[in-house]
């Protein structure tokens, strides 16, 4: 596709080893995790791209969609990228790494506002906020993510956002190469005041360049950002000791709790999760099913079904809720502390006590499962019951694990992906609206009955359906919970069982009020979803046209395929 003296104008730009077409790097970036479920055609491999691009400034990037304006392609920007909506959608793109760009340019520990290129991952930049008594929000995918991304271009939502919001609230200035090739700055940051504010002088901008999931790469590229920060009063720097998969905490963290909240009812964990924002003492959360919580307690697979056989994580963990408290003061941390309880004991939930029984003895426990219908109802009539169970002594060893497991999850946002692909080779997830915490449950509900008959049929894997994932923001005034679930990549019947599942939750999502899924961008989902959101699609196609005239950018996840395209790529690689 690229000749040879297009191929050399763009090596011109970025130097010779920074922009390659030879097929082996195309192949390597034509295939993504999930690709096959997320096709009609079930397809592992995305377009080839007609080139691998690496620039290392806003200037290069320009250049390059300056190219893109003068011939026939497309670019397409990511930075830590993961899914398929980083891949190409056309053997015309030219796909941009920006691996290269990768700085912390600034820290202002005053005003707490870092500004940063597009590879900066959440968990280098929060290692270094730490040493200055600050934090970042972290999206659930992982530390591993682009902090810019999460911000500027595509959905934005983490296990912290009780207490610092979502990644879209927090963007305090972005830098924008247009699909045109020209570099603009917005809010202050354009007028040279700095980076503390990201809409005007004048309307903003950022719901039509951010928008609601963002736009993906098909509104040119985000060079530079300035994202708000918050205060951190734990440690500069942590001790570790042990190996992957498991690290321990050498030093408890001062004036930080981490506890297991189980409830006897979805009403009771809604209700005790927006009190728990209410009073503000939830600094991170989590609804950690009950399935994910039997893989937390084993080391193999074999273990986990033994375990989870038994029944009793159903029945005593189904909804749970695990929390970190996190004081500014010990008075204030005291006081926190203080509260979840309450607020627990008032929803007829129980705190669990952080052990760790050695797998082997929890199937000698199975008879009592299937003597107790719901344990934790019959509990709440245990008026001594918590007393009991915090009087239970846990060795200095089972609380040293316990404590670090959930400090790397709901601090360091580390441990995510490896146990969601333990069990199987690939994850999906449906439905997730970010909405409130009431209908993210409804929506945990409603896809785990679209599920059930797949696991029925050996066709994804049995994790007792309900597999909602997520839990609240900013106070509770926010919140959303995404169906995941885990199925084989390599066999046919169980990628088609995930497509359906995933085309289910998405028609139920529109026939049942459920919201916009997280899966709800490109062509196919906005034909079916704008209808019914003020004819979004439209508008979107609108202000693509308008941005993009000459089609230089890829639009496939947002849009919907380019007419550059080739014919068969606008069918084959154009929905979620």
């Amino acid at each position: 596709m690229l000749n040879q003296d297009q191929l050399q104008e763009l090596q011109d730009i970025v130097g010779p080893e920074w922009a390659n077409a030879d097929e082996c790097i195309r192949d390597a970036y034509a295939v993504w995790y999930n690709s096959s479920s997320l096709n009609p055609e079930r397809e592992v491999w995305a377009p080839r791209p007609a080139a691998v691009v690496m620039p290392k400034t806003a200037g290069e990037v320009a250049k390059v969609t300056q190219f893109c304006n003068r011939h026939d392609f497309m670019i397409k920007s990511f930075s830590t990228g993961w899914i398929a909506s980083s891949a190409a959608g056309s053997r015309k793109t030219i796909l941009l790494d920006l691996k290269r760009m990768d700085r912390i340019i600034d820290i202002d520990a005053k005003n707490q506002i870092a500004v940063i290129e597009p590879y900066v991952r959440a968990i280098d930049l929060q290692t270094e906020l730490w040493k200055q008594g600050l934090n970042v929000h972290v999206v659930s995918c992982g530390s591993n993510h682009s902090v810019l991304a999460s911000a500027a271009a595509a959905w934005g939502y983490g296990l912290s956002g009780a207490s610092m919001g979502y990644s879209a609230r927090n963007l305090m200035g972005l830098e924008w190469v247009t699909p045109k090739g020209e570099i603009v700055k917005f809010g202050s940051a354009g007028e040279g005041k700095g980076w503390f504010c990201m809409d005007g002088p004048g309307p903003g901008v950022r719901g039509l360049i951010r928008g609601f999931h963002g736009t993906f790469g098909s509104l040119g590229t985000f060079t530079k950002c300035g994202v708000k920060l918050y205060r951190w009063d734990g440690p500069e720097k942590v001790e570790h000791s042990g190996k992957s998969p498991r690290y321990f905490l050498e030093t408890p963290l001062p004036k930080t709790e981490f506890f297991v909240l189980t409830f006897p009812s979805k009403q009771n964990i809604c209700d005790a999760g927006y009190q728990l924002g209410e009073a503000e003492c939830n600094y991170a959360d989590f609804r950690l099913p009950a399935f994910f919580m039997s893989m937390g307690f084993t080391d193999d697979n074999l273990t986990l079904k033994k375990i989870w056989e038994t029944g009793l994580f159903q029945k005593v963990v189904q909804f749970a809720l695990v929390v970190c408290v996190h004081g500014h003061s010990q008075r204030e941390f005291e006081w926190k502390v203080k509260a979840l309880k309450q607020i627990t004991k008032e929803n007829h939930g129980l705190r669990v006590p952080l052990l760790d029984p050695p797998a082997s003895l929890l199937p000698l426990l199975k008879p009592l499962a299937k003597v107790f219908d719901n344990p934790l109802a019959l509990a709440s009539k245990i008026p001594l019951l918590q007393e009991m169970l915090d009087a239970v002594p846990i060795p200095k060893q089972t609380r040293k694990k316990m404590q670090s497991s959930m400090f790397q999850l709901l601090l360091r946002h580390v441990n995510n992906v490896q146990g969601c692909f333990r069990p199987s080779s690939c994850m999906f997830t449906s439905v997730g609206s970010f909405d409130t915490w009431d209908l993210g449950f409804e929506q945990s509900d409603f896809i785990a009955k679209i599920k059930q008959p797949a696991i029925d049929q050996g066709a994804i894997v049995a994790d007792g359906a309900d597999l909602g994932c997520g839990g609240t923001f900013e106070s509770g005034h926010l919140g959303y919970l995404e169906g995941i679930g885990l199925f084989s990549s390599h066999k046919e019947e169980s990628v088609q069982a995930v497509q359906e599942i995933v085309e289910a939750g998405a028609q139920g999502a529109v026939d049942n009020a459920l919201g916009l899924p997280l899966g709800a961008f490109g062509g196919p989902m906005n034909e079916l979803f704008g209808p019914h959101c003020g004819d979004y699609h439209l508008f979107i196609k609108q202000i693509k046209a308008a941005l993009d005239p000459n089609s230089a950018c890829d639009s496939w996840a947002y849009s919907g395929p380019s007419d550059k395209a080739f014919p068969d790529e606008k069918k084959s690689f154009a929905m979620y």
